[in-house]
């Protein structure tokens, strides 16, 4: 494990752990299996391999890597809570207690667990735009599924009632809701060319200029409109005005939009010019 490498440190990070006496197992050597799930997830989803290697290497005090340390024992956690009180005896499975502390209530487990996932996508939210930093995340399998849609962050998840599961689950359900709607968006309007271009910028947080920054939040809160709908692919069919007005700030700013006017979607907007030819069928004095 990378992060997380003393049952010291793993106490630092829970509250209202009860430290354990001689005799009795480490938290840390009960919780090493999920700690090593939880470092893979990381790895898998947000990081890569190498840059969660790097946030390792950091100072105990950088703020990624404390971030990445406290998002991991709240997962870790979150994944041991169902195994942590049951025990396997030669008689079969038993629950851990004593007569100084009563076992908690199913509600307040529950209530637990639900906490962690909060804490730990909060966390989130903050950890992942710090990624970019790191040389080559960008270009990763993670930094591209990240800047594959105008949404590269969780804290999209915000503009939505509260979920009933993680912000997680919600951020990758509205993530493939809305990848259909961009692709229309960009068939129709917007060209592929340069919605790739003002994803970048959003994941980056680094804008051409100003129109482009303006164009991004127009179009983030249209597909916002999109997703609020029960059913995305329907609504946006009748955002065409919003998309036009965009469309026409494009076409009227070439040099901010090379990409847009190079693009086989600019054609759409350029329609044919008709000549009054002699060798015409149809001529006009």
């Amino acid at each position: 494990m990378k992060l997380i490498t003393s049952n010291e440190q793993l106490l630092s990070l829970l509250p209202n752990m009860v430290t354990t006496v001689k005799g009795e197992a480490l938290l840390f050597d009960k919780m090493t299996p999920f700690l090593s799930a939880t470092e893979k997830w990381l790895e898998d989803n947000f990081t890569s391999e190498e840059v969660l290697s790097a946030i390792a290497d950091l100072e105990a005090s950088h703020t990624t890597r404390m971030l990445a340390c406290q998002i991991a024992a709240y997962d870790a956690f979150h994944r041991a809570i169902p195994h942590l009180d049951v025990i396997l005896t030669p008689n079969g499975f038993g629950i851990v207690s004593n007569s100084n502390i009563a076992p908690a209530s199913k509600e307040r487990v529950e209530r637990l667990m639900a906490s962690l996932l909060e804490h730990r996508d909060r966390l989130l939210m903050q950890f992942q735009p710090l990624l970019t930093a790191f040389k080559g995340w960008t270009e990763s399998v993670q930094g591209r599924f990240f800047s594959a849609t105008m949404f590269p962050n969780m804290d999209v998840t915000l503009r939505f009632l509260k979920p009933s599961g993680s912000r997680w689950e919600k951020f990758l359900a509205l993530r493939s809701a809305v990848i259909p709607v961009e692709e229309f968006f960009a068939r129709q309007y917007l060209s592929k060319e340069q919605l790739e271009v003002f994803r970048s910028e959003v994941l980056s947080g680094q804008y051409r200029s100003t129109r482009h920054q303006s164009i991004c939040r127009i179009l983030q809160a249209v597909e916002v409109r999109c997703l609020l709908n029960s059913d995305p692919t329907a609504s946006m069919h009748f955002e065409h005005d919003a998309l036009f007005d965009i469309v026409n700030t494009i076409r009227d700013n070439p040099e901010e939009f090379p990409e847009w006017h190079s693009s086989a979607t600019a054609e759409l907007y350029a329609p044919a010019v008709f000549e009054n030819k002699k060798e015409s069928l149809g001529y006009w004095f």
